[in-house]
């Protein structure tokens, strides 16, 4: 998995396979998922990244597969500093 955090915009993007996406969906307002042409998650992105932490998201409410969850969990416990 590989993690982009872009400050000007504060947003964050989980790579979580290296495949390109085919077709994405807003899920809630700002969290974007990205899928694969057979419906796999392949990306996850997340606007207002900093106010979304403020006001409560968290690891668990995300689809993170298993295998990447320990990982993406720091960036949810340890504020990027902007």
């Amino acid at each position: 998995m590989k993690v982009r955090y872009d400050d000007d915009i504060d947003a964050i993007y989980f790579d979580l396979v290296d495949i390109p996406s085919y077709d994405s969906d807003e899920i809630k307002d700002g969290i974007i998922i990205d899928y694969d042409k057979e419906d796999n998650i392949v990306g996850i992105e997340i606007l207002d990244f900093q106010s979304k932490l403020k006001q409560g998201l968290t690891i668990t409410d995300l689809p993170f597969p298993d295998s990447d969850k320990a990982t993406a969990s720091q960036y949810f416990n340890i504020p990027i500093a902007v």
